[in-house]
């Protein structure tokens, strides 16, 4: 197996590879036909995190939990963790798309409203001619609620067979439904990657780089939804300054040990 550089940061961990390296990892998932699935770190999800048990056990049991966040990357940095790459869901589908239509492999779009992971395969095919599609659903809203629903959704994804899939029904539900049904879905590797059939398709826009750049694409997106963003990103984020005291804390205590 590939080393991923696992390192303890927050209340979780990270592993810090660059998109090669990432690549490898799951080009030995999809040769190997052996199940594993990515989550990502953001300020958001550490806060998520600390209450949610089953969340916490999907996070601790991914193949890979890649940096999410320009502001966690720098503080990391800042505290001797070297970051190679902030890879965000929403850059690394088009990117993995990319990899999958030199590779051959077949990629399957779930999530979004009705309509969004068409026309974000759609979309990514006109980029890269090669990319094999293998098939796009958006579930019904309370679908894991439903008896049977998480089991349909899986089953319909794994008659298609596809090497790459890509989850985007929201964290942690993504992850939740994942978890315990990654043989389910019988996918070589799945990337949850968020709201990244948003951007994809053209539904949502991204921030500005410059504004990827300096940490503020959270804020593109709360003046793109303030209603319901409000609460995560000025009542929520806060939490985030207990968990890195917490951290410095435990590092401290580490070292004098």
């Amino acid at each position: 197996m590939i080393d991923t550089h696992r390192t303890p940061f927050l209340n979780c961990y990270i592993d810090n590879l660059d998109f090669n390296e990432v690549v490898a990892v799951i080009r030995e998932h999809v040769s190997n036909r052996v199940l594993g699935f990515m989550v990502s770190l953001n300020t958001d999800i550490a806060i998520r995190l600390e209450d949610d048990v089953a969340f916490r056990a999907a996070y601790a049991a991914a193949d890979l939990a890649l940096m999410d966040s320009e502001p966690l990357m720098r503080l990391a940095i800042k505290n001797g963790i070297p970051v190679k790459e902030k890879l965000s869901g929403s850059d690394l589908m088009p990117r993995i798309c990319e990899v999958a239509a030199q590779e051959g492999w077949k990629c399957y779009f779930l999530g979004g409203k009705e309509g969004v992971p068409e026309q974000a395969a759609q979309n990514l095919k006109q980029r890269f001619p090669n990319l094999v599609i293998g098939g796009t659903f958006s579930p019904p809203f309370g679908f894991e609620k439903t008896p049977n629903g998480i089991e349909d959704v899986a089953a319909k994804v794994r008659e298609a067979s596809p090497d790459i899939l890509f989850i985007c029904l929201g964290t942690p539900k993504s992850e939740k439904i994942l978890h315990p049904h990654l043989a389910d879905f019988n996918v070589p590797f799945t990337l949850s990657v968020g709201a990244a059939v948003d951007f994809a398709s053209g539904n949502v826009s991204r921030a500005p780089v410059w504004m990827q750049n300096a940490g503020l694409e959270w804020l593109f997106r709360f003046l793109q939804e303030p209603r319901r963003l409000f609460k995560r990103y000025f009542i929520d984020s806060w939490r985030i300054l207990g968990i890195y005291h917490r951290y410095k804390r435990s590092r401290v205590h580490a070292h004098l040990a």
